[in-house]
């Protein structure tokens, strides 16, 4: 009878042990899959917050540009990107702030010589292009970019040196946006945002099998 007694306790407590793991193996994979459903939206949120900028508007990355002007009035931030398109007689010279204010391409951070550039601003701080030819960095082939963050703007950085005696500075620059669009952020807008919902879309292919996966077992 005891015998009996005990195997049917030991039954019993096994039971119960088996469903306390159950549960909190549902549970778990519940709380995982909330957390990923998290994630997801603050990456998607974040891809669909990012603006493209096309440096000089129209005129693009070239001497003609009012390249020092251009960033006024724009709010980069994390997540941001640049676009330069230039001809090949250009390049883009991402270079260090001494190196930007005396226009010296010796030693530069990285190099693009393709005509069509994509710089993501991936942290807050100060950004610093050139062009790599030293004599259309001297006539206003430059480009400084603060990017914000969640901290206090740092100070933007002085009046670049000025150019060596014999380099002729053009009369006159002016940045041509697109066509009926207050600026090169509004007119990156809507490829940005479709962009993001292709990538939207992409990620639920991929994630919603797994989804399903954690749901059933």
């Amino acid at each position: 009878v005891y015998r009996h007694i005990y195997a049917s306790k030991t039954k019993t407590q096994v039971i119960e042990n088996f469903t306390v793991a159950s549960i909190m193996e549902k549970t778990s994979k519940k709380l995982f899959i909330f957390n990923l459903c998290i994630n997801f939206g603050i990456l998607v949120t974040r891809r669909c917050n990012a603006t493209t900028y096309f440096v000089g508007d129209t005129s693009g990355w070239d001497i003609s540009s009012d390249l020092e002007s251009w960033p006024l009035g724009k709010r980069f931030s994390v997540g941001d990107v640049l676009m330069f398109q230039y001809s090949s007689s250009h390049s883009v010279y991402e270079v260090a702030k001494d190196n930007f204010q005396s226009c010296n391409t010796t030693d530069p951070i990285r190099t693009f010589t393709n005509g069509n550039t994509t710089v993501a601003l991936s942290k807050p701080g100060d950004r610093f292009f050139v062009c790599g030819n030293r004599l259309h960095c001297f006539a206003g082939m430059r480009l400084q970019v603060n990017v914000q963050g969640n901290g206090p703007s740092p100070a933007p950085v002085g009046a670049p040196r000025a150019a060596p005696a014999g380099i002729l500075q053009p009369s006159s620059k002016k940045n041509n946006p697109a066509t009926g669009v207050a600026s090169s952020a509004a007119h990156i807008g809507g490829r940005g945002l479709r962009g993001s919902m292709n990538y939207f879309v992409y990620l639920m292919v991929f994630t919603f099998p797994l989804i399903l996966y954690f749901i059933n077992n």
